[in-house]
């Protein structure tokens, strides 16, 4: 005990037990229904704090009744201690992780990222860190709230235990690989700052690396990430992923409480945009091999789905031709305004509007149109074959028999 006076112990026969000095029983604490692993006093000497393999940490006065019971872990508890004021309590456990509790047994914070079991966990001497020994061959340091600050590498097997020394500049780790380590642990403050400042940048344009990288989360970085966390969400929706998008809404909520949306509107509304755009890239594909009804179904699909839905110029020149080259250039006019409208420059857009104004019967548009095309093209054979239709529509006549179409269409 911090006075000297006692003794504490702990058992593979489930109990824990408190001595004097000369090794009289004093207090016996039972209760446990498996092996109790550790037992340690509180700074001030007047609480006992056990773990045990039944999955919990307790606390205990010194007369042997409980004042706690620590339950959350989902393997052994390897390890329980004080901090050094006493007013928190550290377990490591089986189960990977190691969590920070108050001290009526209240879970403040979960240590999560080892891959194998928790060996040991502990205080720093001001606090403010925690130190733990995996047996995933690693050490690894954390600030209180549980955010990871360090990783220890380099030993080759279980790490069983890790220790501050007194003046918090040190760490000293012990391994199954047959070798202890001492680690300096007095400028992790100072790197840490370094190492977060230096990637802030990208951080905040990648807010799923900001996510996982708590220890370099401050307040400022994290409002300012929050709209690209807002566009990952959104991508996440657009990919059929609504669930994951309102998750990540809900986090660019906390990061920057200022946003005004509703997540799962918001979330469905772009899951309705990727549908539409999977619907265009489809209406796209299928009207090239002559399916002009499915693509146009596709199109209507979708811009119902989403009537902001983006259609690129090429993508109604595709539709406007393709569909009137097979006999519904009726159906498709609007398609053809569209991809002119869009792209007024291009002559290709005008020439397959004027393909369609002529099958519909507007022999003026459908000049005008061929004539835009003609006055722009380098190449002879179409500048001939356009003069030839404009010849053709002049004189009254229809340039588009049906084997000029499939003509056309090859």
């Amino acid at each position: 005990s911090p006075d000297g006076k006692r003794i504490l112990t702990a058992s593979n026969d489930k109990t824990a037990r408190v001595w004097d000095i000369e090794g009289k029983q004093i207090a016996e604490l039972k209760g446990y229904t498996s092996y109790v692993n550790s037992t340690s006093f509180s700074p001030d000497g007047k609480r006992i704090l056990t773990a045990s393999n039944d999955k919990t940490a307790r606390v205990w006065d010194m007369e042997g009744k409980q004042i706690a019971e620590l339950k959350g872990h989902t393997d052994q508890v390897n390890s329980a201690s004080f901090s050094p004021d006493g007013k928190r309590i550290l377990t490591a456990s089986d189960d990977k992780t190691a969590r920070v509790w108050d001290m009526e047994g209240k879970q403040i914070a979960e240590l999560k990222g080892h891959t194998d079991q928790v060996n040991s966990a502990s205080f720093s001497p001001d606090g403010k860190r925690i130190l733990t020994a995996s047996s995933d061959k690693t050490a690894r340091v954390w600030d209180i709230e549980g955010k990871l600050i360090a990783e220890l590498k380099g030993h080759t097997d279980s790490v069983n235990s890790a220790s501050f020394s007194p003046d918090g500049k040190r760490i000293l780790t012990a391994s199954s690989d047959k070798t202890a380590r001492v680690w300096r642990a007095d400028n992790l403050d100072e790197l840490l700052s370094r190492g977060c400042q230096w990637l802030n940048d990208y951080l905040v344009t990648n807010p799923k690396d900001l996510e996982t990288l708590e220890v370099c989360q401050n307040k400022s970085n994290l409002i300012a990430a929050a709209p690209f966390l807002v566009q990952e969400g959104e991508n996440e929706a657009r990919e059929g992923n609504i669930d994951n998008a309102v998750v990540t809404f809900h986090t660019a909520f906390k990061w920057n409480p200022s946003l005004k949306f509703d997540p799962k509107l918001k979330a469905q509304e772009f899951a309705n945009k990727g549908n539409a755009e999977r619907l265009i890239a489809e209406g796209e594909t299928i009207v090239k091999g002559g399916n002009v009804k499915e693509a146009l179904a596709d199109y209507a699909d979708a811009q119902k789905l989403d009537p902001n839905v983006e259609i690129s110029a090429d993508s109604w020149n595709s539709l406007c031709r393709q569909s009137s080259l097979r006999g519904y250039a009726k159906d498709v006019l609007l398609a053809c305004d569209k991809a002119v409208a869009l792209a007024p420059d291009d002559s290709n857009n005008r020439d397959s509007r004027g393909l369609a104004r002529a099958l519909t019967g507007n022999t003026q548009g459908a000049i005008t149109d061929f004539e835009a095309y003609i006055g722009q093209t380098d190449d002879k054979d179409s500048k001939a074959q356009r003069q030839r239709w404009v010849k053709d529509l002049r004189a009254g006549k229809n340039p588009f028999t049906d084997t000029e179409l499939k003509k056309l269409q090859n």
